[in-house]
């Protein structure tokens, strides 16, 4: 399994096995500033155990509650962050192209199972023990988690474990998941994807609202408005902590001086950067990588 350093705008996961699209990820939320990671979105379906502690989710501008035991579906293109609810809060993660599980359904010729994963709905789903289905999923998660990746015939292993997953998963997820909703909510979350799209590309750059507004053809306003309901935070709010996570990564995993990491990630002053990395990350860049990673300046 792998661990999950940073979670960009929209992952650009490497799955080991491109014939075999799953990752597997443990998320230890205390190593992220402030036990969260930023909003952001991938192709991938995603589902996750909270191993320990508990851990608030917000998909799609949704919040969603999950307790240590318990689980959370997020569909394929969800837009969505998750914030620690107790100090070392784990989770083990599964995350898989959609069209992997498509495909294996229209093999078998029914792939009415695999509406959800085409329309992208429910957005998210979560999962308790309180049902057989919910129980059966958890059991099948926690085998994943337990069951090293070196055991011979590992991908077939994983492979009953996931539909077995899917088999409930379609059970608890609400019925009308096929039917109406609110379009206007998911041309917000268009729009939103388009812009964080455009930060992720051009951070190194001065950004303004106007740029970010202009990336997803929007006024100003409802830039601000698709932020606050799915990011809940201010669009220069948000770029500032992007920058912040990008100077975090290159701390940790390269050599280069603090200066000009500073000015890689979009800072043009190193007084400015040294005080908004110690508000996010309650260190110094220079003491956050005596502690994270690489020990030069």
């Amino acid at each position: 399994m792998q661990y999950i350093a940073n979670h960009a705008v929209m992952e650009n996961l490497r799955h080991t096995n491109q014939l075999f699209p799953i990752s597997e990820f443990v998320d230890q939320f205390d190593r992220f500033s402030q036990g969260s990671f930023p909003t952001h979105w991938h192709p991938e379906m995603e589902i996750q155990i909270i191993l320990k502690g508990s851990a608030e989710y917000i998909v799609n501008g949704e919040t969603y509650l999950v307790s240590e035991g318990s689980a959370i579906y997020i569909g394929p293109k969800a837009v969505h962050m998750a914030t620690a609810l107790s100090a070392h809060t784990v989770g083990y993660d599964i995350v898989l192209l959609p069209q992997f599980l498509i495909s294996l359904m229209q093999t078998a010729q029914c792939e009415q199972f695999a509406v959800p994963l085409a329309i992208h709905r429910p957005a998210a789903q979560v999962i308790s023990p309180e049902s057989k289905e919910g129980n059966v999923i958890l059991e099948s998660l926690k085998r994943m988690y337990y069951t090293e990746s070196s055991h011979y015939g590992y991908e077939l292993f994983l492979m009953e474990n996931l539909l077995a997953i899917w088999r409930n998963l379609i059970m608890i997820f609400p019925k009308d998941s096929e039917g109406t909703y609110d379009n206007g909510k998911v041309l917000r979350e268009k729009r939103m994807k388009d812009m964080l799209g455009y930060i992720q590309k051009n951070y190194p750059n001065a950004i303004t609202i106007t740029d970010i507004a202009a990336s997803a053809n929007i006024s100003k306003s409802e830039c601000f408005r698709c932020f606050a309901e799915l990011s809940q935070l201010s669009p220069i709010e948000y770029v500032n902590q992007y920058r912040l996570t990008q100077a975090a990564q290159l701390l940790r995993t390269t050599a280069q001086s603090v200066s000009d990491i500073c000015y890689l990630t979009g800072f043009n002053s190193s007084s400015y950067f040294t005080k908004k990395f110690k508000d996010y990350y309650k260190m110094t860049p220079k003491e956050y990588r005596s502690h994270h990673g690489m020990r030069h300046s």
